[in-house]
Formats: structure tokens, sequence, C-alpha cells
């Protein structure tokens, strides 16, 4: 803050009673009780209340000093999108059941150890190899759901045929309201709004009606004659077809007049989810290593998460870009608790492209020891752990 708001009464009144003095020599003393100590005294009180005023406008004009609710007005004033809210997580959960059972998003509620509540995104029907990965998203909002792997192994009501579930990687996206420190970051770099036709303004009137939203991809015409725009959020969570439908109908007013038609609605334009690249397809990320003395399998599974998950952040992945399993593999390798990664056994075994369309995201997370057995924590019931060695076997080294 440039304007200083630490000086008192006392202070400013000296000062005002030394210009006073150097400027009159018919003066020579002002005592506690005199006119002129009123006449000082009230002066300091009303610069006091200019200098509060002035230190008021400027949080709002130098948001790096402003905090709290002066911090909302600077963003305003910004046109910065409001702070964001609290948002919930979203995962992958493995389901072993008979092959036909169905689990219904409108029926089905999954629970971890800890109650947190998540609900599946879509209708699953359990093929013929007796498992099924199912999305789901957190039912409560806040960092508190984003929950360890294996750690959602509860569904109610239980559907007839099931048998066990777990989540194979940790949920993702939870968060609680943006703090004055990150909220701060994003006024201080801030897109200019009024730079029309680019993807960075769409974006941006895109979460000024649905905060949730992180970023969009422009896909264009497709063959059906419309034009394509996907969204990502950031947990993501994927939007309902009426989240879509009102958000473009929010967005209309800031389309060029190129996409609208006679009546004031868009013309030929779809609002789609984005579609998820899963890292190694359907076998992965699958891999043997060996944990060093004393750390705990559940541990050193989270931090290899999370180092991939930085490592595949949506919020600066670049549109066509590939996934490097090298740098994968150093991940893993570079984790705290992990002696040795079988390279020859690390899966994927490539470089993966990833489609200009798409954005990349782990389904299935599979660790081994180096015999090949599926590496579980403590609290895996034996059901999961014997599942999982009979319905995913290792696969042969690379170099056989």
């Amino acid at each position: 803050m440039i304007t200083k708001t630490d000086n008192t009464i006392n202070n400013l009144k000296n000062l005002f009673l030394e210009v006073l003095l150097n400027k009159t020599d018919k003066v020579s003393d002002i005592t506690d009780n005199s006119v002129l100590n009123g006449v000082a005294y009230g002066a300091a009180k009303i610069a006091q209340k200019a200098i509060k005023d002035v230190a008021i406008v400027e949080t709002q004009i130098f948001p790096e000093t402003a905090s709290g609710e002066w911090l909302d007005r600077s963003a305003l004033l910004f046109g910065v999108t409001p702070r964001k809210s609290t948002h919930g997580s979203s995962t992958y959960v493995c389901v072993f059941a008979n092959p036909g059972t169905v689990y219904d998003k409108d029926v089905q509620i999954f629970t971890n150890t800890n109650g947190v509540r998540f609900q599946p995104e879509e209708t699953v029907v359990v093929g013929d190899y007796g498992y099924a990965y199912i999305k789901v998203r957190s039912v409560g909002e806040g960092v508190y759901t984003n929950v360890a792997a294996n750690s959602i192994l509860r569904v109610a009501p239980v559907p007839t045929g099931h048998i066990a579930c777990t989540n194979e990687y940790y949920a993702q996206g939870g968060r609680d309201e943006e703090d004055d420190d990150t909220f701060r970051r994003r006024i201080l770099n801030h897109q200019n709004l009024f730079a029309t036709a680019t993807l960075e303004k769409i974006t941006q009137v895109f979460q000024n009606f649905d905060d949730r939203i992180l970023r969009i991809l422009w896909v264009g015409v497709m063959e059906d004659g419309f034009l394509h725009i996907e969204v990502a959020t950031q947990n993501g969570q994927d939007l309902s077809e009426n989240e879509r439908y009102t958000l473009l109908e929010q967005a209309r007013p800031y389309f060029g007049l190129s996409d609208l038609i006679v009546s004031g609605r868009l013309m030929g334009i779809k609002l789609d989810n984005v579609q998820w690249y899963e890292v190694g397809g359907e076998a992965g990320l699958d891999f043997r290593c060996e944990l060093e003395a004393g750390y705990e399998v559940a541990d050193v599974r989270r931090k290899i998460q999370i180092g991939i998950t930085k490592y595949l952040d949506w919020r600066y992945w670049t549109a066509g870009s590939k996934v490097e399993w090298d740098n994968i593999l150093e991940i893993v390798k570079a984790t705290e608790g992990v002696k040795y990664v079988a390279s020859e056994w690390f899966y994927p075994n490539e470089d993966e492209y990833v489609s200009e369309f798409m954005l990349p995201r782990v389904k299935r997370f599979i660790m081994r020891n180096l015999d090949g057995t599926v590496m579980v924590d403590s609290s895996t019931s034996m059901v999961i752990e014997q599942r999982y060695n009979e319905l995913f076997p290792s696969y042969y080294a690379a170099n056989n």
C-alpha cells in the first residue's frame, strides 16, 4: 500500500502545528487547552479519516495489498470472475461383480472409509470380465472430498451380484473457497476480457456463470454441421445436459453476431463435455517396484499419484501433446519410499499422443511388487486382493 496508515492523531497534529509555526511568527507557544491546539486536533482527525479512505480506494486499485472483502471489490473493478467457491472431487471406482450387475446412477451411492459419499455419473452394467470402472463425483464439496486411493469400499444399496469395490486412484479436484493469496494471483494475472474472439475471453465468460469451468477446447465444425465446444471442469466432473444448455444460453450475449440468427438464438453451436484420454488405455498404469523399509504402501502410492497428477495438470496441458512414458517412470522412481522400479515391467512403455480435443487422465492404477503380486493396503480386504490378482494378471516384460 502506498499510503501509510500508521499515523496517529498526535503525529498528524504535531505535523500541522509544525507547518503552522514555520509559516508565522505571530505564535510562539501552543498549550494543550488553547484554541489553536483544538484546531490542530480537528485538522488531524480529518486528515486521518482522509488517509483511511484513500487507503481503502488503493486496496481496490492495487490488489497486491488488498484482502478479504476489498479483494473481492478489486476483482469486480478489474473485471475478474468472483472468488471461486467450494467444489467436490471425482475419481473412478473399480467394481467387481457378476456379469450383468447394474450400478444405477440414480440409486447407488459409494462411500469411503471416512463417510465421504460419491455418486456415479452414469449407469454401468458389468460385462463378462467381472469388473468395470465407474466414474463418480462427490456428493459434498471441499478439500475433504479428496479421499485417498483404496478408501471407497462400500456401496449402498448393494446391487444384486456385487462382490467388492475400490478406487485405485485418489479423488481429485475437491477444494475449499479460494483463499486470498490464490485469488490475488489470479487478479494480477487475469486475461484481457477485451481481447475479443479468443479462447481466453470465452473461457472467462463461461467462468462468470459457472466457476467450475477450467478451460475450453475449440473442436470446430463436425459431421453434424454444428460447431462443437468442449468444456473441462476443475475437478474432472462432467456437466449434465441441462447444465451445458443453461451455460450456453447464459453466454449467448457474448458471442459474435455471426454466431446468432435473427431471433437472437445461437446458430449451430453445441457444448460438450471434454473427452478424457485414459493413460495406458484399458491396461492403465501398471508397474513393479520395491519399497524402502518402513514405508507404507498407501503413503507411497499417494505420493506417486500426486506426482503424476501434477505432470498431467489440465491447466497447463498443451493441446496435441504426448504423455511421455519415461517421464512417468522418473516420477515413480523419484518418489520418496521407492527403492527400485523394474523398467522392463513398466506400462505404458511408449509415448502416447493425446488428441487435440482430449485431456489425459489416469483411470486404472496397478502397483505390484517385484514378483508381480498387486500391492494392497493393510486395510484392503482379501476379496479385493484375490480379485486383482485373478483378473489383472501381470504383463510380460517389455524385452520378452
